[in-house]
C-alpha cells in the first residue's frame, strides 16, 4: 500500500491558522516534548498545487519523523481548483501558516531557534519559496506579511523547487504535470506575469541565505532528473550552500515514505539540518 492510499495516523492536535476552511494545520509533538522545547519541521505537502491532493498524505511521513524527535507542523492551504487557491492565495496561505509557528510556540513546547521549512513535489517549491520570501519584492500582494520565523534551512523532497526551472523542464514530464500546471498556479506564463514570477518563482528570490537539501529518487517520474543539479549551480552561483542527493531506485512517493530504501536518507537530512 502506498503514501496516497494508506490511512494515516491522526496528528495530535488540528488546528486553525487563518479564517478560510483550508487555512489549517496538524501538528505532531514527540514523546521528547514533554520535557523541554524540541525542534520542528514546516512541512508542505505536494500534489501540483492542485485541491485533489491534501495533507492527508503525509500523515505518516509526519507521524514517523514525530517519533524521530521532531514536531511536525504540516500546513494546508488553497489550492487550485475548488479549494479557491492559486496566485495570490496559494502564496499567503503558506506564509501565514508558517507564521503561525509563533502562535504555537506559545501553547507548545517548540524551540523557535531550530525550525526548518521542507516539501514535498510542489510542496518543495513552496518550502523554498518560504525560505526566500525576504526577498520578495516591496508591493507585491505576497509581500506582507514579513516573515515571523527564522528558518534554520530548507528541504526539497522530489521537489519542483523553482516554477522558472519547472517550465524550462517540462519536455521531460511524461504526463499532465507540466508547465501548465505553473501557469495555473500563477495564473498565466512568465512573460505574461514578470511581477508575479519575481515574487514567486524562488530562483528570483536567491540568494535564500539558508542550507538547502534537496533529495530525489533515481526512478522518479514527476520530477526532472536535472532539477536539483540545476538548481544547485544556480543557487551556489549566488553564494548559497546546497546539498543533492540521488537516491537509487527511489520513486517521486518513496521520498514521503517511511517504509522505502529513501527514508535513512531523509531522516538523516531533516535531524542533520535540526542540529546544524
Amino acid at each position: 500500500m502506498d503514501v496516497l492510499s494508506a490511512i494515516p495516523p491522526p496528528a495530535d492536535y488540528r488546528i486553525r491558522c487563518g479564517p478560510n476552511e483550508f487555512q489549517f494545520g496538524d501538528l505532531w509533538l514527540p514523546m521528547s516534548a514533554a520535557k523541554n522545547p524540541v525542534q520542528l519541521a514546516v512541512f508542505v505537502h505536494g500534489g501540483w498545487w492542485k485541491s485533489e491532493c491534501d495533507l492527508r498524505h503525509a500523515g505518516r511521513f509526519c507521524a514517523a519523523l514525530g517519533s524521530a524527535g521532531v514536531a511536525m507542523w504540516s500546513i494546508e492551504y488553497r489550492r487550485v481548483g475548488s479549494t479557491g487557491g492559486g496566485w495570490p492565495m496559494t502564496f499567503q496561505d503558506v506564509a501565514a501558516g508558517c507564521d503561525h509557528v509563533t502562535t504555537l510556540a506559545k501553547s507548545f513546547p517548540l524551540d523557535l531557534n531550530r525550525v526548518i521549512a521542507m516539501g514535498h513535489s510542489a510542496g518543495g517549491h513552496l518550502a523554498f519559496w518560504l525560505g526566500g520570501r525576504h526577498h520578495v519584492p516591496e508591493g507585491s500582494p505576497i509581500y506582507e506579511p514579513r516573515p515571523r520565523v527564522a528558518l534554520r534551512g530548507v528541504i526539497a523532497l522530489a521537489g519542483a523547487v523553482d516554477l522558472r526551472l519547472t517550465c524550462d523542464l517540462s519536455g521531460y514530464f511524461t504526463f499532465a504535470h507540466d508547465k501548465h500546471e505553473v501557469y495555473n498556479l500563477m495564473g498565466g506564463s512568465p512573460a505574461e506575469f514578470q511581477d508575479r514570477y519575481r515574487a514567486g518563482s524562488t530562483r528570483d528570490l536567491l540568494p535564500l541565505g539558508l542550507p538547502q537539501v534537496l533529495i530525489q529518487g533515481s526512478e522518479d517520474d514527476q520530477i526532472p532528473p536535472e532539477m536539483p543539479g540545476r538548481w544547485a549551480e544556480l543557487a551556489r552561483h549566488q553564494g548559497d550552500t546546497v546539498t543533492v542527493t540521488m537516491i537509487p531506485l527511489a520513486d517521486h512517493l518513496d521520498v514521503i515514505d517511511p517504509q522505502s530504501k529513501a527514508w535513512a536518507t531523509v531522516q538523516t537530512a531533516v535531524l542533520t539540518m535540526l542540529r546544524g
